[in-house]
């Protein structure tokens, strides 16, 4: 009877070993994953470029990052288009060099100091032949409409300082023959003065070109500059190494041998 109590106490003592074993084994297996989806999620969170050129695309559309009605900040767009200093062209080419230099593939290059100087120079230089060869086409110029507007806007400033000087020297004011005789004036040139609204008006969104290229330059030499001498390479590999070893694995890995075995 003893024998018998004895054979089953350690049958049940063996069951719960089992289990206890397997219990662990699958702990280990859960954490395990868990670890290997973070380093997984990690590294595509270093190398991800979307945010960025996010950002680079709503800036260059001039857009504003505001909180809306449950304090959540989002961009939105501007107000006034014709505020606005590139066209939806230029806007689309930038991108398009943009995706070219900042993206998984530079952060993971293994540059020296000569090349990321070098290709810095190549950036600037022909980034600059491009904006200068098409500037009227990347940045924007008013419409007819609104150069129109622009021109009664200063005229009407013209009738208002010429009442405002004959009020003070108290002279007879009449608006209405004001008004006509500075349009008289005006009517012989007024394609003159427009198209010199026009000029006007593109070479101040012209003006915004050097603090564009100044920020773009900033974000393309801050790519290289990561993947100086491999290093997001290095940092993404000792990373795993030492996942690797808080999770139970051996971060050395066994010495290869060649043919045969042979070493």
């Amino acid at each position: 009877m003893e024998e018998t109590y004895n054979e089953v106490a350690e049958q049940v003592g063996v069951h719960q070993a089992t289990q206890q074993g397997q219990l662990l084994q699958n702990q280990n297996q859960q954490m395990q994953y868990q670890m290997e989806e973070v380093e997984k999620n990690l590294a595509e969170a270093q190398l991800d470029c979307e945010e960025t050129l996010t950002k680079i695309y709503h800036l260059l559309k001039q857009d504003s990052l505001k909180p809306n009605a449950q304090g959540v900040l989002e961009w939105q767009s501007i107000k006034d288009e014709k505020k606005r200093v590139l066209t939806e062209e230029g806007v689309d080419k930038i991108m398009q060099i943009m995706q070219t230099y900042i993206n998984k593939e530079t952060l993971l290059s293994n540059f020296d100091e000569k090349m990321i100087a070098r290709r810095m120079l190549e950036f600037s230089l022909a980034f600059n032949a491009l904006i200068f060869l098409k500037y009227e086409i990347f940045f924007r110029s008013p419409s007819l409409e609104e150069c129109n507007e622009l021109l009664r806007d200063r005229i009407d400033k013209r009738v208002k300082k010429k009442v405002m000087d004959l009020e003070l020297m108290q002279r007879e004011v009449d608006e209405q023959e004001i008004r006509r005789v500075i349009l008289d004036e005006l009517e012989p040139q007024i394609e003159y003065e427009t198209n010199k609204i026009k000029q006007e008006q593109t070479k101040l969104n012209l003006r915004e070109y050097e603090m564009i290229f100044t920020q773009l330059k900033a974000l393309v030499e801050s790519t290289h500059n990561r993947a100086w001498k491999g290093e997001e390479r290095g940092s993404l590999r000792r990373h795993f190494n030492i996942s690797e070893v808080i999770g139970g694995r051996s971060s050395v890995q066994p010495e290869k041998k060649g043919f045969w075995g042979i070493r």
